[in-house]
Order: C-alpha cells, then structure tokens, then sequence
C-alpha cells in the first residue's frame, strides 16, 4: 500500500508530495501554507503565496485535502491531476485528509495558513463546527482556540466584491474576541490583489 493509499484508508493525516513527484510521510515543521482545491492552479494562486512569503518567511507549500466539507471525497485520479498541476510548476504539495482548518492545524502544527477573504468568511461559519458546541463559548470560538493550541495563525488576503470594491480583513463587521487578534495577519491590497477566479477559468477552457 503506497502512502496515497494510506492517506484514504485514514493510516496517516497527511503527506509531501515533491516537484519530482515523489512522496513522503515525513511533515514540515512550520510551514507556509495555501490550502485550496487548485481546479485549476493559477496565477491568482501563485501570487498570494509569493506575496505571503514576503510576509511570513517559511517553507511554502500548497494543500490539498482529499475531504472537504462542502463537496464529496476527491477521487485519487483528481488528486493525481491536480498534484501535477502544482509540481510542474515547481512547486511542493501537501495533502491530507483534513476538510476544515481544526483538522489541518492538528496534522501541521505551528504552521501559518494562507486563506483568502472567502475562506476567512467560512472559518468564521458556525455552520461547520456542530461538533464543537461546549462550554461557555460559541463553537467558531472553540474551533479557534483548538488552531491556536496548535500554534497555528492565518495570512488573509483580501478580494474584489460582486460591488468592484477590494475588501480586505479590516472591513469585517464582526468582532474577534480579543485572544485571537494575534493570529490573523492582513495581506494588504499593496502586496497581493487578483482578481482571477477558477470557476471562471474553468468555463473559459470548456
């Protein structure tokens, strides 16, 4: 059973796979990391993790989770494509078996994850924590403090609205509880803005 197989089967969490193609189970302390599903990968993608490297000097790879929350389990043969896509390009990919940021903070601990204005939206979702109603705090507070127990903090970048207007994380109405603050870093619109979508992208090449 290679390490692909392992990673569905729920033998390990998650796994490297090298530019070379090459895999390995061995995990990087720390890393930078562009979690998305990179349908296709594109310059949009390409840019925010160059810009956060500007922000956050660490080891920088992109993820893939073969689960997610909001859609069935990626098949291993779209996996397979995708993870071409990303080391063509020179690029090392991580994939686990994490769908939510709880899960992928647990299986890369200390790491810093670079999510965009939409993804910042859904991590703040209570929608996705059912399992984590306790105690006095709301579940998108415990699902935060799980990451933070992990060391875990977040580069946000920001996006162009369906009003043309750039939004970025200061732009958000809601407020953080005051512990959190530290982990979320603002990727201003003067280091990294695209307007590229993979949706679109993808109706372009059809």
């Amino acid at each position: 059973m290679d390490s692909i197989e392992r990673l569905y089967v729920k033998e390990i969490g998650g796994l490297v796979v090298s530019p070379d193609g090459t895999t390995s189970e061995s995990l990087p302390e720390r890393p930078l990391v562009l979690a998305g599903s990179f349908n296709p990968l594109h310059d949009g993608h390409r840019s925010m993790l160059s810009a956060a490297l500007k922000v956050v000097e660490r080891p920088a790879f992109y993820e893939i989770s073969i689960t997610n929350v909001d859609k069935p389990m990626l098949p291993r043969l779209e996996l397979e494509r995708r993870a071409a896509g990303i080391t063509a390009n020179g690029s090392s990919l991580i994939v686990t078996s994490a769908p939510r940021f709880t899960e992928k903070s647990s299986i890369l601990p200390g790491a810093t994850f670079v999510i965009g204005f939409d993804t910042y939206i859904r991590l703040m979702a209570k929608r996705y924590y059912p399992d984590h109603v306790a105690g006095p705090h709301s579940s998108v507070e415990n699902s935060l403090d799980l990451i933070r127990e992990n060391k875990c903090r977040f580069v946000v970048a920001g996006r162009v609205d369906d009003r043309k207007q750039f939004r970025e994380l200061h732009d958000i109405e809601f407020e953080l509880p005051s512990r959190f603050k530290n982990m979320f870093i603002e990727l201003r619109e003067s280091y990294f803005r695209s307007d590229l979508s993979s949706t679109e992208i993808r109706n372009q090449t059809r």
